[in-house]
């Protein structure tokens, strides 16, 4: 009888699977292994999947169809009886040289995962598609509006797709975004405080302030000051909407209250966060105020207010993609052992884990 360590160095790795197949390559199955060492309960498909270098789908897929059915062969072959039973099927996957620790799903009582994996860049580019094709479509409609003859819907149209409107499609969008933002910021805060690390409160603080954003964008909270802002301080030129004065103040407020927790991030986190913050409050704000000036002696319905409101709501849009990136990527990046994945699993008597 063939002893279960001489079987397995009999065995071929997942790894030299996926490298002959051209699907990676051995410096990310060295990567992965590294990475492995320091979080023993993940596994090497599950970190290989993690960096987007191969679909999980994949790995399934190569597991059940090629590395099974041979491993079942030559366990035939070496008459190696009673190792697989009928009710389970175990596969362990290693390698002296590239692999130390993955098991192989057990398959004859089903498994079926539905997994959907977080990639930063992935995410962040779909996002600046909508931010793109949303200022886009609404800035095409405020132009129907202004220059060419009614059709059918246009009004309702444009009043939909309104970058500037309130409960339409970009304003859903962008309290979306907020949220996912607050949710993000609220996992780490979650986790920062399972590690026992600092700064816990101003990752809370931060959800907080983010979620109290998107309900304000989903309820234009902020406009409802304007009006009596400029009546009580009889406001005009830059300050033409007077929401940007308390708006300015707690901007100051905040950077000045966040100015330790900023200065101790990672170099990388601290400048994605810079970019983001100076690109969304110069959208806010600094456009806002362009805006003012004009209105004040054009009037707010014209193509040039449309034109700087687009842009304005694009700066603010693609300040808070970026931000998503820098949380998403500091998630993958500078906690230990975490990762951002969502799984929705739904498992019938697995056993092994694959």
């Amino acid at each position: 009888m063939i002893s279960e360590t001489e079987k397995r160095r009999t065995e071929k790795p997942l790894g030299i699977y996926l490298v002959e197949a051209g699907i990676i390559t051995p410096k990310q199955v060295k990567i992965a292994l590294e990475e492995q060492k320091l979080s023993q309960d993940r596994r090497l498909g599950e970190i290989l999947a993690s960096h987007g270098w191969v679909e999980q789908q994949t790995i399934d897929y190569i597991v059940e169809k090629i590395i099974l059915p041979e491993r079942q062969t030559q366990a035939k072959q070496l008459s190696y009886s009673g190792a697989y039973q009928s009710d389970r099927l175990k596969s362990v996957v290693r390698s002296d040289a590239e692999v130390e620790s993955y098991s192989a799903q057990q398959l004859p009582s089903r498994s079926r995962e539905l997994k959907l994996l977080l990639y930063p860049h992935r995410i962040t580019r779909f996002l600046l598609v909508v931010i793109f094709c949303l200022v886009a479509v609404s800035f095409f409609f405020k132009f129907t509006q202004y220059y060419l003859q009614d059709y059918l819907l246009r009004d309702l149209l444009a009043s939909l797709f309104d970058i500037n409107g309130e409960q339409n499609f970009p304003a859903l969008y962008s309290w979306s975004a907020l949220l996912f933002s607050a949710m993000l910021l609220a996992t780490i805060a979650q986790i920062k405080k399972i590690n026992g690390e600092g700064y816990v409160l101003y990752w809370k603080g931060l959800a907080i302030i983010f979620a109290f954003l998107s309900i304000d964008e989903a309820m234009s909270i902020h406009e409802k000051f304007m009006d009596p802002l400029q009546a009580r301080f009889n406001t005009s030129g830059i300050f033409h909407y007077a929401w940007v004065i308390p708006a300015g103040i707690l901007v100051i407020i905040f950077g000045l209250t966040f100015y330790k927790f900023f200065a101790a991030l990672p170099s990388k986190t601290k400048r994605l966060f810079l970019i983001a913050g100076v690109v969304y409050v110069t959208g806010a704000l600094g456009l806002e105020m362009v805006a003012g000036i004009y209105a004040d002696g054009r009037g707010e319905q014209n193509i040039v207010i449309a034109a700087l409101t687009s842009i304005e709501e694009f700066m603010e849009m693609s300040g808070i993609a970026i931000f998503i990136y820098a949380l998403l990527t500091y998630i993958n990046t500078h906690l230990k052992g975490w990762s951002v994945k969502i799984e929705c699993a739904n498992k019938l008597d697995t056993g092994a884990q694959l």
